[in-house]
């Protein structure tokens, strides 16, 4: 009887095959996770104006809707306050950009009242740009006598510049 040499020069294979097909389905991954992330930088930017709209509605002084227009448009900038507080309050500025340029808005406020302001200071965006604005109220509480309190929102007011 012959001896079978055959199989023992064989046996490296199996371990071979099995490498080489775990390589392919390690490139495939690293491909379908490349792909896949690319969709996700696409929506972001849609995610986070979505993520502020919702914050800034149910804030202190609620942003519940807004226009922003460049600076350069002939139309007026809007944006509708709400006082979501339980007690009457008095607005007294908002900052749009967070530093020095401040908005006077001067209106007192009921629980749930909505004031729409219009005006085109504050605003520096480009027409079709975006934009990412940190917003602090001044507001006065009318019922307990205490004036001069600040609240600045975590989310940004974040958008699309209207032409």
């Amino acid at each position: 009887m012959k001896k079978l040499t055959a199989i023992k020069q064989r046996r490296g294979q199996t371990s071979v095959e099995y490498l080489v097909l775990l390589a392919i389905a390690i490139v495939i991954a690293v491909v379908g996770v490349g792909v896949l992330s690319g969709f996700i930088k696409i929506g972001t930017a849609s995610t986070y104006t979505k993520r502020g709209t919702v914050y800034w509605k149910s804030t202190e002084i609620g942003i519940v809707d807004y226009q922003i227009y460049a600076t350069s448009a002939s139309q007026n900038s809007t944006l509708v306050f709400q006082n979501n507080k339980e007690y009457l309050v008095r607005l007294n500025w908002v900052s749009i950009d967070g530093g020095p340029t401040n908005v006077t808005i001067d209106k007192t406020m009921l629980p749930g009242d909505i004031y729409m302001w219009q005006g085109t200071k504050a605003f520096n965006c480009t027409s079709g740009g975006s934009y990412s604005y940190p917003i602090t109220f001044n507001y006065d509480n009318l019922e307990h006598g205490l004036n001069n309190k600040q609240f600045t929102g975590v989310e940004k007011l974040a958008g699309s510049c209207s032409n």
